[in-house]
């Protein structure tokens, strides 16, 4: 199921008849405060939130994803301008670094658009086949310190819960399950945001320190933002053997 909250009634039709065009169950709400009535007695896998580059704006939005960390949240830009203000300085960056899985500005492309839902609607709701033990693939796993239980959509370190954004889980769920290989930022893009479009490099860059700040802060492991590694001129990779050899010889 998902959520349109967008204040422009005619982009928001315009959003809503693709949706149904492409078979997708939603609901459209023109105001936060709507939302969150919504949001108190409906869970909505994906939520596609107006977005008008202003700070005001960008903090409605990092409530919404805070609230609703179980949610994809992707922002569009609207056409209207007169509710922003360039002399807050407001980009893309800000709204990837408030936590937003993906972010859709300039000319409304529905094929583009149309394939970013679809690729984040398989990913917030994975069919059976993720569910059950094929090729390799096992709802809970457990590599150096992490634990990950695909079931319940969780990540704990040496036990502790991480509270992580929908985007941040599967990020991290990845890399747990190719521990110590490294991937370019393409290929994240490809295999974790499920596109690979030239340009969109930094949303995996913001969403990389946002697992970072966050492993950083778990009081069960030290300097835990170093098992995600860079590995520079290539890309990233989940650093379990170094980390852990480090953690011996400490």
């Amino acid at each position: 199921m998902i959520l349109i909250i967008y204040s422009g009634n005619e982009f928001q039709q315009y959003i809503s008849q693709c949706l149904s065009k492409h078979c997708f169950l939603h609901d459209a709400v023109s105001n936060f405060r709507s939302a969150a009535s919504l949001l108190k007695v409906q869970h909505y896998s994906l939520i596609i939130v107006e977005s008008h580059r202003c700070a005001k704006c960008l903090q409605r939005i990092k409530s919404l994803v805070d609230s609703n960390p179980e949610s994809w949240v992707v922002a569009v830009e609207s056409d209207v301008t007169t509710f922003s203000d360039k002399s807050e300085s407001v980009d893309e960056t800000n709204y990837y670094e408030a936590g937003v899985d993906d972010y859709l500005s300039g000319a409304f492309d529905e094929r583009m658009f149309s394939a970013r839902i679809r690729s984040h609607m398989r990913r917030s709701m994975p069919n059976l086949e993720n569910s059950r033990d094929a090729d390799g693939y096992n709802e809970r796993i457990e590599i150096g310190p992490l634990q990950v239980d695909q079931r319940y959509h969780s990540v704990t370190i040496n036990g502790q819960l991480l509270t992580l954004t929908a985007r941040e889980f599967t990020l991290l769920n990845y890399f747990c399950r190719h521990p110590n290989q490294v991937f370019s930022r393409n290929q994240l893009l490809s295999e974790v945001w499920g596109y690979n479009h030239e340009g969109y490099e930094h949303t995996v860059n913001t969403h990389i320190n946002r697992l970072r700040t966050k492993l950083d802060k778990v009081n069960s492991i030290e300097n835990g933002g170093q098992l995600v590694q860079t590995v520079w001129g290539v890309g990233y990779k989940l650093n379990i053997n170094g980390y852990t050899a480090k953690a011996l010889s400490a």
